[in-house]
């Protein structure tokens, strides 16, 4: 039985136990209006929370966020609902002493002109356009020009009270094995930094040269967390 969420607060000390692996959930929660329902399994003492956005169109699905313990509870998601895709992420965090700057690239803040650029090669499938050019528009982000056009590009997903999560990195084809990835990624980490927050980014478990990346550069691991689409009751 879920519990409707009339007062948001009622899970916050909840939610900011771990302010690091429940940053999406406490974003869609309390910083995303989109997020219009919220609720908990249980009142008090939650042991878990749900952030919904309802979709508005009948052949697009719900948007939410959920709060599950660990990536044991995975099997459980999967056996009560029935999931069209889904992908496991390292969800990686950096302490700033670990963090080793081999920054070597110039970079600038990508121009919101491009947001479709990035939205195709990101999520070609789904009409990205909007919601890449809003996090171009107000989260940080970090590109590298050649020619007076961005070939490589890095930006953020959500920013809390305590974390940035970054994503979209990308480097055209051509352009690769010159080290851009690393500049972008420490220039990213270096503007989180800046703001007194921990950066952080989730990469798919078969992504290895962006796990070699992200552990190169001193990211920890800190758990797994999953994404999924196409979420039905079976």
């Amino acid at each position: 039985m879920a519990v409707y969420l009339e007062d948001r607060e009622a899970v916050r000390s909840f939610l900011f136990r771990d302010p690091g692996r429940n940053a999406t959930v406490i974003h869609r929660t309390f910083h995303n209006p989109e997020f219009t329902l919220a609720f908990a399994d249980r009142l008090p003492d939650p042991r878990s929370v749900l952030a919904l956005k309802a979709s508005d169109h009948p052949e697009a699905p719900h948007q939410f966020a959920l709060h599950v313990a660990d990536e044991l509870a995975f099997p459980s998601v999967h056996r009560k609902l029935k999931v069209g895709w889904w992908g496991e992420a390292i969800y990686y965090a950096m302490d700033p002493k670990d963090f080793r700057d081999v920054q070597r690239h110039e970079t600038v803040p990508l121009d919101p002109k491009y947001a479709e650029r990035v939205a195709k090669v990101w999520a070609p499938d789904w009409p990205a356009t909007g919601y890449v050019r809003s996090r171009i528009q107000s989260g940080l982000s970090a590109a590298i020009d050649v020619n007076g056009e961005p070939v490589a590009w890095y930006l953020t997903h959500l920013e809390t009270e305590h974390i940035v999560m970054l994503g979209f990195l990308y480097v055209l084809e051509e352009h690769r094995h010159k080290g851009y990835a690393k500049s972008l990624s420490c220039a990213l980490i270096k503007q989180a930094f800046a703001r007194g927050k921990i950066p952080a980014c989730h990469v798919y478990t078969d992504n290895a040269p962006s796990i070699r990346l992200m552990e190169s550069l001193g990211f920890h691991r800190v758990c797994t967390q999953a994404w999924g689409d196409g979420v039905s009751p079976r």
